[in-house]
């Protein structure tokens, strides 16, 4: 069966059992071809078993038929026809004069639907069938249906054999190599298997023919960026279990480019891989699950591009966020607050040698001293202190867990238009995590709840300070708000419990997951604003979201926290400037890269679920992304101040009207006092400077009509305060243009 395949060219890096130790780059001074496609091949089509030693060097093929590849049938892409079959089996000769001057392979396969190559006996690469190491039977069907590329305008999937794998199995002089191509049926309506294999040649040296017209160096793509390049052996990567597959790492360090055929730097080995992600998982560009794992399966610590050694790793593919900067200014201001939050680092991909453009590594929320540093928890702690801490679960999305994976907690306590609350275990593990330790952490989470939602909730002793760690309750609030987070306080909401001796709490965060924030959705306009709070749409009327953050802001000095915390970190890393000095840094440090992405990715102008605005250009995408983060860090300034009373303290209402509202030179007040006594302006930035003073001195009480030029200031938000008689009589919000 033929179906449509985007045209592609798969680089696949091969590191076969045995060549996962440090590898010595050799350079590649030019590539030359040693077997071509179109050369004569022995062939045995697979209507019965070959013998077991038809891919080494001695064997007799003379019984085999042979005629110029590819060998296969219908697509019209065949040097010689056959007749339908399963599979076929195929050979072709070579001459190595100087195995020194030899460096790197490689081997262009464009087949349908799956194969095995050796050299020599030896298997050097495989796609699309069975297991790494162990050779298919003659009537073993490939896993699924794969297109040839060429006879539609493609190139071959490409496998480049490394140095080492070299070394051990080609020989100078003869070789072999051996293939064997099957379909994914018997019925199967076309079979292909045009086979290049070149050699890297170490000097100017000219001994064998020329490479194809449409082979593509390599060695010729370097980055600044450190590369990810993972080989699956042939294997799909699947949302669970993960599959072992391999890893190299590059990062030469600063100012050095990094290329494809490039030592290891920070790693070089084995791994587990899944999918990751949920609604990401309908992308093209797919995230990852990774964990470091040593040749005998068990995970390994190590540290990757200058963060702390661990094992466990994500591999995020910004793909709707087309300013691929969402998720990393969320992060990096996140850290920038204090205490642990995940650390990154921008990075290109391969996979299977395909480039996929650029990733994000990640640290993985979990336990650890570098990590959620909070006490490790054995089964075995089920009383006492030990019992007590440390605790990681989060709010989620559960559709696709199994419910041994989460709880839900049931307040007896209601709160107006609360809903009740799925908690997952993240640490420990739903299937490590003992019934003493379910039943603990549950209950903390329930009396949190009826004290939250209680009339003496805000009693210091015994309200929510009890259970909660305001600071980081404050922290997460902000950065969700300032997002505008879509998925704030409902999804991936992490919260993590210390051990009683530790303080006990209960924490918010670490943040996770921010893609579809900052104005990039399309399906809820309250979150596509600037100017609403995030924290009151909580419950069935709302988003779905939690009220916690609701009920905390009621709280007159958690209030006045939030606040505080906000204008402090507005004079520093929240301020306007630096966060769009890191915007800036970010387009900086993936530099070429961006270009490589898109156009691996062509969506620049295209619509992709959920974007509300859909730029032509990548700079167009930047714009859209600097110019809504400034309208939320403004509205948020204002209101911030507003809704905490900080700028009304001993506000006096009267009716007092300010126009023109947006003002340019001239603002006119009328309002209404009481006495003469002398009327004081003031006008405020959102961080509570003055910026200008003036006063009025009315003849009698009643109403005023006052009228004052605009200082020379900034366009943007101000707060104009008027007071008489040492109390505020009005505060009216004023925009200042230009």
């Amino acid at each position: 069966m033929k179906k449509n395949y985007i045209l592609r060219s798969l680089l696949v890096v091969i590191f076969l059992a045995g060549s996962f130790n440090s590898i010595k780059a050799q350079s590649v001074n030019h590539w030359e071809m040693v077997v071509a496609a179109g050369d004569t091949w022995h062939y045995f089509p697979g209507n019965s078993e070959p013998p077991v030693t038809w891919t080494n060097t001695d064997f007799d093929e003379s019984s085999w038929l042979s005629g110029p590849g590819g060998i296969g049938f219908a697509d019209g892409d065949d040097g010689t026809t056959i007749s339908p079959v399963i599979s076929v089996y195929l050979r072709s000769a070579f001459n190595i004069v100087d195995i020194a001057n030899i460096s790197w392979a490689i081997l262009d396969v464009d087949y349908d639907d799956g194969f095995v190559a050796y050299l020599n006996g030896h298997e050097i690469a495989r796609s699309n069938i069975g297991t790494t190491g162990v050779r298919p039977l003659y009537s073993t069907p490939a896993i699924t249906n794969h297109e040839a590329l060429m006879y539609q305008g493609g190139i071959p999937e490409r496998y480049i054999i490394i140095n080492d794998t070299l070394k051990k199995y080609m020989t100078e002089g003869a070789n072999e190599l051996a293939i064997q191509v099957h379909n994914i049926t018997a019925s199967s309506s076309d079979l292909s298997s045009n086979t290049f294999f070149s050699v890297g040649i170490k000097d100017v040296s000219t001994t064998y023919r020329q490479v194809p017209s449409w082979f593509e160096d390599p060695s010729g793509v370097r980055t600044n960026l450190p590369l990810l390049i993972i080989d699956t052996r042939g294997q799909i990567i699947v949302n669970e279990p993960k599959i072992t597959a391999y890893l190299k790492v590059v990062d030469n360090g600063p100012g050095q480019l990094n290329g494809l055929l490039d030592d290891a730097t920070d790693y070089e080995g084995n791994i587990g891989i899944e999918l990751r992600g949920q609604s990401s998982q309908s992308f093209p560009k797919l995230g990852y699950g990774v964990e470091l794992r040593t040749p005998a399966g068990a995970d390994t610590s190590v540290s990757l591009l200058g963060m702390p050694a661990e094992a466990d790793w994500v591999f995020s593919a910004p793909y709707s966020d087309k300013s691929m900067m969402r998720n990393a200014i969320s992060y990096e201001l996140g850290r920038k607050m204090g205490g642990w939050q995940p650390r990154f680092k921008y990075c290109e991909a391969y996979l299977n040698g395909t480039y996929i453009g650029v990733y994000m590594l990640i640290e993985k929320i979990k336990r650890g001293t570098d990590r959620v540093d909070i006490n490790k928890l054995k089964p075995d702690e089920i009383s006492g202190d030990n019992l007590t801490g440390g605790y990681i679960v989060k709010v989620d999305k559960i559709q696709d867990i199994s419910t041994d994976e989460y709880f839900y907690s049931y307040p007896s306590i209601p709160y107006n238009n609360a809903i009740n609350y799925a908690f997952t275990y993240v640490y420990p593990k739903f299937d490590e995590i003992v019934t003493e330790q379910k039943s603990y952490i549950q209950n903390y989470i329930l009396t949190l709840q009826n004290t939250l939602n209680g009339n003496s909730f805000k009693d210091p002793v015994t309200g929510f300070r009890k259970y909660m760690d305001l600071n980081s309750f404050v922290n997460f609030q902000i950065i969700n708000e300032l997002a505008n987070n879509v998925d704030g306080y409902r999804f991936s909401t992490y919260f993590y419990k210390q051990k009683d001796s530790d303080g006990g709490k209960l924490f918010a965060g670490p943040i996770w997951d921010f893609d579809l924030c900052y104005g990039n959705v399309d399906y809820d306009n309250k979150c596509l604003a600037t100017d609403n709070w995030l924290y009151k749409r909580y419950g069935a009327s709302g988003n779905w979201s939690m009220h916690w953050w609701s009920r905390l802001m009621e709280d007159t000095d958690y209030n006045h926290a939030f606040s505080a915390r906000w204008k402090t970190l507005r004079t520093g890393p929240f301020s306007t400037d630096s966060i769009m000095a890191d915007l800036d840094a970010h387009i900086q440090e993936m530099g070429d890269a961006i270009k490589r992405n898109f156009d691996k990715w062509p969506i620049l102008g295209q619509y992709v679920w959920p974007n509300y605005f859909v730029g032509s250009t990548y700079d167009e995408e930047v714009e859209y992304l600097k110019v809504w983060m400034t309208n939320r860090l403004n509205w948020m300034d204002g209101n911030v101040s507003l809704s905490s009373g900080d700028l009304v303290a001993g506000y006096k209402s009267y009716h007092v009207l300010v126009f023109p509202n947006p003002v340019k030179d001239q603002v006119n007040i009328t309002l209404t006092t009481k006495d003469i006594g002398r009327i004081d302006f003031e006008i405020v930035d959102l961080l509570g400077k003055s910026v200008f003073a003036s006063d009025y001195s009315p003849v009698s009480g009643g109403d005023q009509a006052i009228r004052f030029a605009i200082p020379d200031v900034a366009p943007g938000y101000y707060i104009l305060k008027i007071m008489q008689n040492q109390q505020v009589i009005g505060i009216q919000k004023l925009i200042v243009t230009k």
